[in-house]
């Protein structure tokens, strides 16, 4: 469960460092942890594709 959701942690990590990371779990408001124990939904999966275009 969560490994997509958790691949826009890693993603995000490369943009710009654990900056945007922190970002990222501010606008989906899910940390990393939480991202991995989600399931990886249509819903889930569009917020963090929106989010990562934010960064």
């Amino acid at each position: 469960m969560g490994q997509k959701l958790q691949s826009y942690f890693e993603i995000a990590k490369t943009k710009g460092g654990l900056g945007a990371q922190i970002k990222l779990a501010a606008i989906t408001k899910m940390s990393a942890a939480k991202a991995s124990s989600q399931e990886d939904s249509p819903e889930n999966i569009a917020l963090f594709e929106k989010a990562i275009s934010m960064l």
